[in-house]
């Protein structure tokens, strides 16, 4: 008996780290910095449409604005010693690097904009911005997973890309939720409020400027 429920507790340990592996595997993957990486390349390297240098220039543009100034700056808070971590676990870190992502957003939607960048690509920069400013105000008081609002603002889009063949891949929006509630960087409310900011916010937003 003793050996049987010694088995089941090893089984059980092994299970839980599988998961948890599997977690920081998903939440790696799926990062509110990489998933910009992996949506603007799709649309704007694969649009044929566009002039090699343009494309280029948007594509560069969209990097900054959504990815390499913001996670630049985190990493040189982490460097400074400013942060605990390049989760920026405290809600109180989080102040400083929402307004420098909000005024990184709006500076590369106005310069897509500008350049006449494709409809999707433009407005999808405005959604940034627009997401990303109402996390910060309610992380003010409340810590929202940002991972949960960039999944789901990221299956909206490339729904609006793809068409309906991707209907499966909003089952990520679960997955990545749970992968944070299982590494206790959040709860299940702050991960359901920030999909819904994703999904909901973006849809909305989409569908009204690409009517």
């Amino acid at each position: 008996m003793a050996t049987a429920v010694t088995t089941s507790t090893e089984e059980f340990g092994m299970m839980k780290k599988a998961l948890h592996y599997a977690s920081v595997l998903v939440s790696a993957i799926f990062s509110p910095v990489v998933l910009p990486v992996f949506t603007f390349s799709v649309m704007l390297l694969s649009d044929a449409t566009l002039p090699l240098e343009r494309k280029w220039l948007i594509w560069s543009i969209c990097m900054l604005s959504t990815t390499l100034i913001i996670s630049g700056y985190v990493v040189f808070l982490k460097a400074s010693g400013r942060v605990g971590s390049l989760d920026l676990d405290l809600r109180e870190e989080r102040t400083k690097p929402f307004i420098v992502g909000v005024v990184s957003n709006v500076v590369g939607f106005v310069l897509v904009y500008l350049l006449d960048a494709p409809p999707l690509v433009t407005w999808l920069m405005f959604c940034y911005v627009t997401s990303t400013l109402l996390v910060q105000v309610i992380t003010r008081r409340w810590k929202v997973s940002i991972h949960a609002t960039s999944i789901g603002g990221a299956v909206v889009a490339w729904a609006f890309y793809f068409g309906s063949v991707v209907a499966p891949w909003f089952v990520l929006v679960p997955i990545v939720g749970i992968s944070r509630v299982v590494l206790h960087k959040h709860t299940t409310g702050q991960v359901i409020v920030g999909s819904l900011i994703g999904l909901c916010l973006t849809a909305l937003q989409l569908r009204y400027f690409l009517r």
